[in-house]
């Protein structure tokens, strides 16, 4: 660890940008030196398959989904969640009226924008039943609404 921390760290937050994300890829690849079962003929072998071990391992967090998704604290927080108050719309407040599994169903489709088969697996349902959901939820949207009132937003 003394001898390769301070190496891999600088190496791992230019190809990172980020401390915390280079502190994750030392850790990894110290461990994965710990754990290395051959021993190496030179250190000049060790050295180049650490930062290799390194670079792939920055490489890999890039690409990884957790870091495709995440924002800073900063634009988060320039970003801020507001939720719709139901007095705001009356399509809102008719779709919090609705049947629970209806309710939720519509609310995750065109509010929060999840696809059917993402809603299945959150409801812990088929897909089928989901579309089922929908198009009942959307009926009874209907009928609430009194006929076409915000019709377009509710095609699928």
């Amino acid at each position: 660890m003394e001898r390769w921390a301070d190496a891999v760290l600088r190496v791992a937050y230019t190809w990172s940008g980020s401390l915390q994300d280079a502190q994750d890829v030392c850790q990894t690849v110290l461990l994965k030196l710990l754990t290395h079962p051959e021993r190496f003929p030179d250190p000049e072998r060790q050295r180049a398959w650490v930062l290799r071990v390194t670079i792939n391992c920055c490489k890999d967090l890039k690409k990884s989904a957790w870091a495709r998704r995440r924002v800073s604290l900063d634009a988060a927080s320039d970003a801020a969640v507001t939720m719709p108050e139901a007095g705001e719309s009356p399509v809102l407040e008719a779709v919090m009226a609705l049947p629970e599994k209806y309710r939720r169903a519509v609310y995750l489709r065109y509010y929060e924008e999840y696809e059917i088969g993402e809603i299945a697996a959150l409801m812990g349902c088929r897909s089928t039943q989901v579309s089922t959901y929908l198009y009942r939820g959307k009926a009874k949207l209907k009928i609430m609404l009194g006929g076409s009132y915000g019709q377009e937003c509710f095609s699928d």
